[in-house]
């Protein structure tokens, strides 16, 4: 007898059908990976299992399920109603009458190694890590095809963000947002379902970066506003070395990091929301009050690699004049003191002297038409080719400009995860899905 799972909607009143934002729901592979976490990657599920979400011999599309989307099932197909409770019980295996979902991958992360010419890009959408060699293009309106493609539920790959590299160990880093909470590394030699090393890592972590100077690694936590430094190898439920939070650290929802072992320096990157349960300060809003969520403006924030604990920052960038707008990843050009930025909300790259601070403008720009620069999650500056990178959410695309490029500047080369001009439905992490009768429209808060 086929399974049934109740489900707590008045039977009578389903009338359009069940929308599931089933994107988050990835949840790794099951049971096992939901309630019962595996850390250990020797504790892994066996790694032979077939992987999902490849990229298909044929090189023209990425094939598997999991992957944030919007669904209606038909109020008909296999319910009945409970008379005591009136709730509707549903067969677990129900097609959807329709589904909007993006079959190609999301870029998000991107980290680029010229010492082996590797990019890596993690890919939110399919939930993957993707290599390329670092000369590849699309010389057509096709996708490119990528070297490796890491993916499946051995992989604990799922909301993906941030990712790093370690191009002496030839590894590959990676941190998921907001569900597996963990830090997955592999070798550069992996393919479709590998296991990784795991680290646990505290929820809402969104940007990574790795100094093997220093022999650490730092990840940013959105929700708790916080840094925190990890030994470089460490695995399984490893305390970090030290951590950088609190109201003096000036830290706002932060994304972008940026470990500087040149100048012994963090660099963060906030958006500038604040949700805060702390008390901020007593002898001014008594001993009792609680500051809650507040906007501030955008910002970079630099603060010694050594910080640990309410550390207030060196200096900040903050101010109209830097132009920042939902600032996301960020990479430090130690070798020409810059600092480059992946301005999300308006659709470009700045540059600013890496030393600066204040209400200062970028001494580069990166925008416009021609650039092909579309909502940029992450950027990453080769030094020794002189090019800079950027990975783009919007249209299934990293594009690489000369290091010195502004303005409307035109790419050099474009990585294409899907062919050009394929929609994007732009699903990151939908948690809910409403249906409004009156204008016939779904809405995906994401």
């Amino acid at each position: 007898m086929t399974a049934r799972k109740a489900v707590s909607v008045r039977g009578w009143q389903l009338r359009v059908g069940l929308a599931c934002a089933l994107g988050f729901l990835y949840l790794l592979g099951g049971p096992d990976n939901r309630g019962n976490r595996k850390i250990s990657g020797a504790n892994s599920p066996n790694p032979s299992s077939p992987a999902t979400a490849l990229f298909t011999p044929a090189g023209d599309f990425w094939a598997g399920a999991g992957v944030p989307s919007a669904c209606a099932f038909p109020k008909e197909t296999g319910t009945e109603l409970n008379q005591e409770t009136n709730l509707l019980a549903l067969e677990a295996d129900i097609a959807p009458l329709r589904s909007i979902v993006d079959p190609f991958p999301s870029f998000n992360g991107i980290a680029v190694d010229p010492a082996n010419n590797r990019v890596i890009l993690s890919d939110s959408n399919r939930k993957s890590l993707l290599v390329y060699d670092r000369m590849s293009k699309s010389n057509s309106a096709e996708p490119s095809r990528p070297l490796a493609q890491v993916t499946g539920p051995v992989t604990q790959i799922g909301f993906v963000a941030g990712v790093t590299i370690d191009p002496v160990a030839r590894e590959m880093y990676a941190v998921s947002n907001d569900i597996e909470d963990v830090m997955v590394a592999f070798s550069y030699e992996a393919q479709g379902n590998a296991p990784p090393r795991v680290l646990a890592v505290p929820h809402g972590a969104w940007g990574l970066s790795l100094s093997r100077a220093r022999n650490e690694i730092a990840v940013s936590v959105e929700h708790e506003n916080a840094v925190y430094v990890y030994r470089r190898a460490a695995e399984g439920y490893e305390r970090p070395l030290r951590s950088i939070h609190g109201p003096s650290t000036q830290m706002a929802d932060p994304h972008g990091i940026s470990l500087d072992a040149t100048h012994q320096e963090i660099a963060v990157a906030n958006h500038g929301n604040v949700n805060s349960r702390r008390v901020v300060n007593e002898q001014s809003v008594g001993p009792d009050a609680k500051l809650g969520g507040r906007f501030l403006l955008p910002s970079v924030t630099f603060y010694p690699a050594t910080a640990q604990g309410d550390t207030k920052p060196l200096r900040v960038l903050q101010g109209d004049r830097t132009q920042l707008d939902w600032p996301m990843g960020i990479d430090i050009d130690a070798v020409h003191d810059e600092l480059a930025v992946a301005n999300n909300g308006d659709h470009s790259v700045l540059i600013f002297q890496r030393s600066e601070g204040g209400n200062v403008a970028p001494v580069r720009v990166i925008r416009g038409p021609q650039t092909k620069i579309r909502a940029p999650m992450a950027v990453s500056v080769d030094s020794q080719n002189d090019e800079i990178w950027v990975a783009n959410f919007e249209d299934h695309s990293a594009v690489v400009f000369d290091r010195t490029a502004s303005g409307n500047a035109a790419p050099k080369r474009i990585i294409r995860s899907a062919p050009e001009g394929a929609p994007t439905g732009g699903f990151g992490n939908p948690m809910a899905v409403g249906y409004d009768s009156k204008r016939d429209e779904i809405l995906v808060p994401n």
